[in-house]
């Protein structure tokens, strides 16, 4: 039986592993990260009970907790805007509403 030669990933790979795998399913991310499921397997067992290697930050890595920061709060405003122009519609519909009604009743009256 021919062995693989053994390869080795660095440990912010095989956190960004263990997230995809999260994201997509264990086999998904093996499939797409080309890394074997087992290997896999244990990087999630190990994640889970807190011995995986931890990430040294880098300069890239602030950038990209940075970058996720920061679509975080715009899809947070983005949800905060559709809200309000969800509130802002509904009140414009009613005062078309009260102003038709209005304007109907003073036909009705005669004053117009």
């Amino acid at each position: 039986m021919l062995k693989r030669p053994q390869r080795s990933y660095s440990a912010e790979t095989r956190h960004e592993a263990v997230e995809l795998a999260d994201r997509v399913g264990a086999s998904a991310a093996s499939q797409e990260l080309n890394i074997p499921i087992d290997t896999l397997y244990t990087w999630i067992s190990r994640a889970r009970n807190g011995s995986l290697p931890l990430i040294i930050p880098t300069s890239e890595t602030q950038k990209a907790l940075t970058q996720s920061e920061r679509i975080k709060a715009l899809e947070q405003e983005n949800h905060r805007l559709r809200t309000e122009l969800n509130q802002v519609k509904r009140e414009h519909q009613i005062l078309e509403e009260a102003a038709a009604f209005f304007a109907s009743r003073r036909k009705k009256s005669g004053s117009v």
